[in-house]
């Protein structure tokens, strides 16, 4: 394909994806207009599956890959602008610009993939919330040899870790009294604001082996109305969990930090582990080569967010990496904008990804096969 009609294709496409508004929950219309582009980028099959993911393939055999991105968005609609350089719009780089060069990227491998391989692009829906598409993958059994997360990695990244997140309830009571008269214990509010202090003052790391904490919610007293101590109160607080942690461990912390006693308790909302892969998994070398094949220097990620990494691995697949154009210091912002340049870079990339890791896994599928072919024939030969 031209410069000039490839071009034109991606900016149209993610035009037109950021203009089809699709909040988590909100995905339908977004969806629909992506089934239309893939059917025309020449995807043999394309369907929407029970939860409303699309799930668009070609080629056949024992060998299979995926592009996993999610077509959903954080809720705030934001104009739509394309100045001939730059578009701009919610989800242009979470994850609607990584979403269009990778469903174009793969379709342009068609041509160069060996046979023997099957290829998934696949756009789920959920992630910014519940992440209910990854979970059906999950659930149902979807498993192919490697995968390709689409997220923003700053057009050279590949991350291969993300940290994990817990959403933390904790509950104070007291037994109230007038505020005239002294404490005979903490009340809610204080009880609160003490295990805040606590909690932050230990989690407070911005790298991804270290544990950090943000306050997300709180509540306790009636608002002055009377001149009692507040009985009772809530809090809630979200913990990235380093890539060295577990559940486990975190909540040893938590629990001496928040103690065990009757007056405050504390109930995990949900949690999401964190992920760390192989720097030398099949996956990570196909995108090396896929960047290097750009002219530009591939760099390895830990991310300090979550994705759906963090859920699919290793269900999905056991050589798994993330991958995407697009600043992701702009995600979630007003500000989110993809220039074309880096909308192409990713397109490309995302071509030469697929044929590389194709390459790889058929590789590898043909030296086990040999492998097994010769001690087959030492078993015939009376080898023990």
């Amino acid at each position: 394909m031209k410069n000039a009609s490839l071009n034109s294709l991606a900016a149209d496409m993610l035009t037109e994806l950021l203009k089809a508004y699709s909040p988590t929950g909100g995905e339908y219309r977004a969806v629909a207009l992506l089934r239309d582009y893939a059917r025309d980028l020449g995807y043999e099959d394309v369907h929407v599956d029970e939860v409303g993911n699309l799930i668009a393939s070609y080629g056949d055999g024992d060998i299979s890959v995926a592009f996993i991105g999610h077509i959903d968005t954080v809720p705030g609609e934001l104009p739509v602008l394309f100045d001939g350089v730059k578009i701009a719009g919610r989800g242009a780089v979470d994850a609607k610009g990584p979403l269009t060069a990778l469903f174009i990227g793969v379709s342009q491998a068609r041509a160069y993939v060996g046979r023997g391989v099957k290829v998934y692009s696949i756009a789920v829906v959920g992630e910014e919330g519940d992440s209910r598409g990854a979970r059906h993958l999950v659930s149902r059994g979807f498993k192919v040899d490697g995968s390709i997360i689409g997220e923003p990695t700053n057009n050279t990244g590949i991350a291969v870790g993300y940290r994990g997140s817990i959403k933390l309830m904790i509950q104070c009571s007291s037994s109230g009294g007038h505020t005239s008269s002294p404490m005979l214990e903490s009340s809610a509010c204080v009880s609160l604001l003490k295990i805040w202090t606590i909690i932050s003052g230990k989690m407070h790391g911005f790298k991804y082996n270290e544990n950090s904490s943000a306050l997300l919610y709180i509540n306790c007293g009636d608002r002055g109305r009377y001149n009692i101590y507040p009985r009772h109160g809530e809090m809630i607080v979200d913990i990235r969990v380093s890539v060295n942690e577990s559940l486990e461990s975190v909540m040893k912390l938590v629990d001496d930090m928040v103690g065990r006693g009757d007056l405050c308790t504390h109930t995990v909302l949900d949690y999401t582990p964190p992920v760390r892969v192989s720097p030398n998994n099949p996956v990570v070398r196909a995108l090396t080569r896929a960047i290097l094949k750009q002219n530009e220097k591939p760099r390895i990620l830990y991310k300090l967010g979550t994705s759906d990494m963090n859920l699919l691995y290793p269900h999905v697949a056991h050589s798994m990496a993330a991958y995407g154009p697009g600043r992701s210091e702009l995600s979630h912002s007003d500000k989110e904008e993809m220039n074309i340049d880096e909308l192409i870079h990713g397109i490309n990339v995302y071509r030469d990804a697929t044929v590389e890791l194709s390459s790889i896994l058929l590789n590898r599928g043909r030296a086990r096969q040999h492998q097994d072919t010769n001690l087959s024939n030492l078993h015939a030969l009376g080898a023990p």
